[in-house]
């Protein structure tokens, strides 16, 4: 799976990934937030997914910024 990042961060707890359904991504699936400047990750939830994209909730104590990376936790069922 391509590298994603974020895209749009509504407020302290909500943000865009640029990738949804044409990537495969389900909702409720956990996701991780890498920031590189910073030598830390959060942990986040898919809340809805769009064709496009993804509207997440964080789910970690750490700020997130603009453009931090994201990587996708596999599924259970997988």
């Amino acid at each position: 799976m391509k590298q994603l990042s974020i895209i749009r961060l509504l407020d302290e707890e909500t943000f865009f990934v640029g990738a949804g359904n044409d990537e495969g991504i389900q909702n409720k699936q956990f996701i991780e937030i890498l920031n590189p400047r910073r030598s830390y990750k959060n942990l986040a939830q898919i809340i809805e997914v769009y064709d496009q994209y993804a509207l997440c909730k964080k789910l970690g104590k750490k700020k997130i910024f603009f453009g931090d990376r994201v990587r996708l936790r596999p599924l259970k069922n997988q």
